[in-house]
């Protein structure tokens, strides 16, 4: 019943917002063009400027430095993505990509690889440069309607605002009854001279790079063809082994920007091709990267990321000749054997367990090992933007640590992995389409499935560990692996995955295994299609929770048997909560002993985290002291010499992990994710002031804001932009900081928070936005250009 009441209730729920693009002339039909992001404002070059570059020189940067702020990816307003010339030559779409409540799936619109030129006409996309009049161009029209309507008050958030002009008619109708909707919506309006680029480009009929600047622009930089070429030779070998090797990495690596270190800023995607890479990229468009390809023989290559880079998308990605000799050391130097390939037939393409079964079980896991943080991202950020269907079945923050692949059950044994293979199902095995009355039934199996799983499991341990897990269990990062600790930022329905310990002491932790690692990328990545029904995201969700529960509960073993229900009834709190987690995830394994021993103090989560940071793993693997953040974590009196807060962080440590009770309730007034700019004679610094929104528990979907703890709410504080969906920037001098940190701690209220802002914020009405904006993403690329992306502020507070 409970599950029905869930299903029931999400068809109420309201659904976010969309996102897509239109145009004109340019590009060849069905190819696509990349416009690289430029540092800076949009400044016209001096002199004349070819019709053949107008486009990339002028106004792409435009685009990158005034729109994508909002126009990229689904959650862009009307679909209108302007990342490149092809966004902008789609047009726009009123179809909601983000539909929690639709019973039917609806037709993929991923820019670059669903359609191309006039094929988007027929999936509904309309042209939103409808002339080459200004005065009648819908584009310029609503964009200069911002500038002759500035002082026009907005009241929403972009996804709460639905409104999509596909005529001039309606851009009327729009700029009578809703002036606020000009673009950029919310924020100050282009200058004059960036309109008049504009005008001038619609004068010109918005032409978009010609065939010679479009080959240009996807063609690989002379430095790279030659690592490209291997690349590709190394994918599409004949072998059944090397072609099962590359299903699994193109499964894992469909995300990935990959970048190669002779050119770090040139990015590229790998997909599957309908014919070979030197006759010219053909990308197959299926839903799912482990869906049939349609065609017995296809190729694998690389293709050049064709538009301007998105933080909320950006997962970067390095191949080099050392990761191609690690994947050949991981995956070919064993002589396993493949008899078959495995089919892409329900049942097995979206079981990793089935459809990789020959490929060994601890080649599959270290390879998941090796860029940890990358394979977790994939499902904070993956393929929708943000993580909606995910995110808000984790903790606002939580350490990550892996049991060491020479403890995992499934490499220790092959009987094991081939019993719990069939156990280990999801729900993408039902598809896009997952019938509505059906739902309860797949749910129970799932449940039914997961709980045979779990005592599998402790049976299998009883047997291999019969003492329980010790230290030596933890992967250690082989001692120079940094990705062996993740810590989980979640800021509202996205997130980010840094390296290390960040943030005082988590509430929960997550231990990961084999088992764990894989169904968490294909529950949440390879097997999710944001275009599904509401069945089909609801049962995802569900089993993300049930990934959730295992990973605390793999950890739990770690502690002593008498401890881990106290813990477990602390982060499931609520008499309803407690009583789902009775029937849904009985306690298994209760009596199952640890290895590790520990003080009387009974504080062993503390303990063991500890033991973990600082024993176990050396400087190098955990990464460097979060000097600004722990408080909690006791530093060993050996190490206390290492132990030195000084300058800025000093100064933010006393605003950092506080918890909001009754004396210092200021955190419970900050945004989820505010930037801090700190102007030093050395330059700009960025600090992310991360606000960790406690609850009483996260085990339902709906009703998250009635199962808060505030009081327990914490900053945390880290150098560096933690966070794609900025909703508040502040900027201050360096000799301004201990103020602002006083002023913070002062805090006792909203209007206490509004103040602060009015003294450092940058308030999205303040007429130089635009120009602290640009120097922090100028400041950004500097410091990571490979992690650089342009920010989105569709969530950008609006006062």
């Amino acid at each position: 019943m409970q599950f029905i009441l869930m299903l029931v209730v999400c068809f109420s729920a309201a659904a976010g917002s969309a996102s897509a693009p239109a145009g004109s002339a340019g590009v060849p039909a069905g190819t696509q063009a990349e416009a690289p992001a430029l540092p800076g404002r949009a400044q016209a070059p001096s002199g004349a400027v070819a019709e053949a570059t107008l486009y990339s020189r002028k106004i792409q940067p435009l685009f990158d430095n005034r729109c994508l702020a909002c126009h990229s990816c689904f959650n862009a307003p009307c679909q209108l993505n302007l990342q490149n010339f092809e966004g902008f030559q789609r047009g726009a779409n009123k179809l909601n990509v983000y539909d929690g409540t639709r019973l039917k799936s609806v037709e993929p619109s991923r820019l670059w690889i669903d359609a191309h030129a006039d094929e988007w006409r027929k999936r509904g996309f309309y042209e939103v440069s409808t002339s080459k009049d200004p005065d009648q161009n819908l584009f310029f029209q609503i964009t200069q309607l911002r500038a002759t309507a500035k002082d026009a008050v907005i009241t929403k958030q972009v996804a709460d605002t639905h409104v999509c002009a596909q005529t001039m008619t309606d851009y009327q109708l729009l700029a009578k009854n809703s002036p606020e909707l000009g673009m950029p919506y919310g924020f100050p309006a282009l200058s004059p001279s960036e309109l008049a680029t504009l005008k001038d480009w619609v004068k010109a009929g918005s032409p978009g790079p010609d065939a010679e600047e479009f080959k240009r622009q996807n063609t690989p930089s002379v430095e790279l063809q030659t690592q490209v070429h291997e690349w590709e030779e190394f994918l599409n070998q004949e072998s059944l082994r090397h072609q099962l090797v590359s299903r699994y990495l193109y499964e894992h690596l469909f995300l990935a920007h990959i970048y190669f270190p002779e050119k770090p800023e040139e990015f590229f995607r790998l997909v599957r091709s309908k014919q070979s890479c030197a006759q010219g990229i053909q990308e197959i468009a299926t839903r799912r990267p482990n869906d049939n390809p349609g065609m017995k023989k296809f190729w694998y290559c690389l293709k050049k990321f064709p538009g301007t880079v998105v933080k909320k998308t950006h997962i970067p990605y390095q191949w080099s000749p050392a990761k191609m000799a690690r994947y050949k050391e991981l995956f070919l130097a064993e002589g396993w054997k493949v008899s078959a390939l495995p089919s892409y037939e329900s049942g097995v393409a979206e079981n990793p367990f089935v459809a990789f079964k020959d490929i060994p079980v601890k080649a599959r896991y270290q390879f998941l090992l090796d860029d940890a943080q990358y394979q977790v991202s994939t499902f904070i950020k993956g393929p929708v933007c943000n993580g909606s269907m995910a995110v808000n079945s984790i903790q606002e923050q939580f350490y990550v640590f892996f049991l060491n692949p020479s403890s995992d059950n499934m490499v220790l044994s092959q009987k094991y992995a081939d019993k719990a293979a069939g156990l280990l199902m999801m729900p993408g095995v039902w598809g896009s389409d997952v019938d509505i009355k059906e739902t309860p039934l797949f749910y129970k199996k799932l449940v039914d499935h997961r709980e045979n799983y779990r005592k599998l499991r402790i049976e299998e341990l009883a047997k291999l560990r019969p003492e329980g897990y010790t230290l030596k269990d933890v992967w250690d990062g082989g001692g120079f692996n940094p990705n062996a600790t993740l810590t989980v930022l979640r800021h509202d329905d996205n997130a980010v995955v840094m390296k290390g310990a960040v943030g005082d002491l988590s509430k929960t932790v997550f231990m990961l295994d084999y088992p764990l690692f894989e169904r968490l990328v294909y529950n949440l990545v390879v097997n999710f299609d944001v275009f599904g029904n509401v069945s089909h995201q609801l049962l995802t969700r569900v089993y993300m929770d049930m990934i959730r529960m295992e990973a605390e509960e793999l950890f739990l073993t770690f502690l002593p048997s008498e401890e881990r229900l106290s813990y477990r009834r602390s982060w499931y709190r609520g008499l309803l909560t407690q009583a789902k987690m009775s029937y849904v995830y009985p306690t298994v394994g209760s009596a199952v002993p640890t290895g590790i021993k520990f003080n009387e103090d009974n504080n062993t989560k503390k303990q063991f985290v500890q033991k973990v940071l600082f024993f176990h793993q050396n400087e190098t693997v955990r990464g460097g002291w979060d000097l600004i953040n722990w408080k909690s974590l006791e530093i060993p009196d050996s190490m206390q010499g290492q132990w030195k807060v000084k300058g800025l962080d000093k100064e933010l440590r006393k605003i950092a992990a506080v918890k909001a009770e009754a004396a210092t309730p200021f955190s419970r007034f900050f945004p989820d994710l505010a930037l801090l700019n700190i102007k030093t004679p050395k330059g700009l610094k960025i600090y992310s002031l991360i606000h960790n929104k406690e609850h009483e528990n996260i085990s339902w979907i709906l009703g998250e804001s009635l199962r808060m703890d505030p009081e327990s709410d914490t900053l945390t504080v880290r150098e560096g932009v933690w966070g794609s969906y900025p909703n508040m920037i502040f900027n201050v001098k360096e000799n301004e900081l201990a103020a602002f940190v006083t002023q913070v701690r002062a805090m006792k209220s909203a209007a206490d928070y509004q103040n602060l802002v009015t003294r450092y914020g940058l308030r999205r009405s303040n007429a130089k936005f635009w120009s602290f904006y640009d120097d922090m993403h100028v400041a950004m690329r500097k410091s990571d250009p490979v992690s650089f992306g342009y920010l989105d502020l569709t969530r950008y507070e609006l006062k």
